[in-house]
């Protein structure tokens, strides 16, 4: 599973059409294992390391490109400002999925207003990047309704990605683009789903 450079983070594609609203699922889309894999609150943060780990000390991990792909989302003009970003979570561990999102900090280059500067990243809880968080044990069409009502975004201006298949099935049924991934998100999933975005957007023009 290949990393995202900071460089290709810094120097982003050039899009014809943005997703106003950008979901991701969590386990094993954005960070492995699974929360309910794990022996529960209370959930630590190293002061040292920044690691997150559980009771028993089974540290919870971020997929590797998440990063480069949230300071995509976070510092890209094309999206800043302009794409709200949401998480969607069918665990039955729902206090621990969100005591979770509060500790696991993305590590976000190329800020904004550094942009111009190597080498300097910011923290920043996947807590606080979500603008709409639905974490509960329903289908996913339940919580893309919820997003919908809270956004006001169209069904047709989101993406979606999520590495199980029967999810994504579930809400292309609304008209989202969805991207399955199965090995969880990567630059290419992340690629693939802006694509099929551009392609979307297209035929409904």
């Amino acid at each position: 599973m290949g990393q995202m450079s900071a460089k290709a983070a810094a120097a982003p594609r050039q899009w014809k059409h943005i997703p106003r609203l950008v979901v991701f699922d969590l386990d094993y889309t954005l960070w492995f294992p699974a929360v309910d894999e794990l022996s529960g609150e209370p959930f630590r943060k190293s002061l040292d390391t920044g690691a997150v780990s559980d009771q028993w000390g089974e540290e919870l991990h971020f997929l590797p490109d998440v990063h480069a792909i949230m300071s995509v989302l976070e510092t890209d003009p094309q999206f800043h400002g302009v794409t709200m970003t949401a998480i969607a979570s069918r665990t039955t561990e729902i206090e621990s999925a969100k005591a979770c999102m509060g500790l696991m900090d993305v590590s976000i280059s190329g800020s904004v207003a550094t942009r111009e500067a190597d080498g300097l990243v910011e923290k920043k809880a996947l807590e606080s990047i979500a603008d709409y968080v639905a974490i509960y044990p329903r289908s996913k069409l339940a919580h893309f309704e919820q997003f919908q009502q809270q956004s006001g975004v169209a069904y047709e201006d989101m993406l979606f990605f999520d590495d199980e298949f029967r999810n994504v099935c579930d809400v292309q049924q609304l008209g989202v683009t969805c991207q399955h991934c199965r090995g969880g998100l990567t630059e290419k999933a992340w690629l693939e789903g802006m694509q099929a975005f551009q392609k979307a957007k297209k035929t409904t023009v």
